[in-house]
């Protein structure tokens, strides 16, 4: 029981920001903003290029796409929407790479 404090402490997530040389505050969050908001358009015209098929083909987190004996199968995986938030995040931090900002932890002030 005196460990498990310390374990949980292990696996918290570390806090992280955007940061590019001589850019503002504002700008930053500016950025980060339109590159959500790119990424998030860009993830759901991905998700949705496949015509997905009505549930429970697809869209239910079970199954991606059509069973293989069905006449609506293409003969390949078709995204669905539970795969647009990893998606998107990916998008988006490639966005703010090429705007030329790095992620880095958040050093929490000590009290």
């Amino acid at each position: 029981m005196l460990l498990l404090p310390l374990l949980l402490a292990a696996c918290a997530t570390a806090q992280t920001e955007w940061v590019r040389s001589d850019t503002p505050p504002a700008q930053r969050d500016r950025d980060e903003k339109e590159c959500t908001e790119i990424a998030s358009r860009q993830a759901f015209d991905e998700s949705m290029s496949s015509k997905p098929l009505y549930p429970p083909w697809t869209g239910t987190g079970f199954n991606r796409g059509a069973p293989p004996w069905s006449p609506f199968y293409r003969g390949h995986e078709s995204p669905s929407y539970f795969d647009r938030g990893p998606r998107q995040y990916e998008l988006a931090d490639y966005c703010m790479r090429q705007r030329g900002y790095t992620l880095q932890n958040i050093t929490p002030a000590r009290k």
